[in-house]
């Protein structure tokens, strides 16, 4: 199950054999839904979404296979902002360098940082 016109979806579709059938829906709520309810076998969310899935359905013993992508995350400001886009990189930084990053990336995304996500 994977989330119609989303980059899961292309991402899916380069990835599945010819052979595989791919069941498409207009979105995660239904994806999750199609899952759990035993319509499909699989599931194709981000990690984000995947962890709260995980963490919720104990009694379907649910386990993420594989990494499909990686997408950088991002931080968007207003032009001009340059104090502010400093203090937040010295913010990042920081936390990159204490291992605050990494800790909150395995407590909310059950995974650890991945830091070709950080790219500037």
């Amino acid at each position: 199950a994977v989330n119609r016109g989303t980059l899961e979806d292309t991402s899916l579709t380069e990835a599945a054999p010819a052979s595989a059938d791919i069941r498409r829906f207009d979105n995660y709520n239904s994806v999750i839904q199609a899952f759990i309810s035993g319509q499909t076998q699989l599931m194709v969310v981000g990690n984000d979404v995947g962890a709260q899935v995980l963490a919720r359905q104990e009694a379907l013993k649910p386990e993420q296979k594989f990494q499909l992508l990686t997408s950088p995350s991002h931080i968007g400001l207003n032009k001009n902002e340059d104090r502010l886009k400093q203090a937040v990189n010295d913010a990042v930084a920081k936390m990159l360098a204490d291992g605050k990053l990494d800790e909150s990336s395995k407590a909310w995304l059950k995974t650890p940082l991945n830091p070709d996500n950080l790219k500037d």
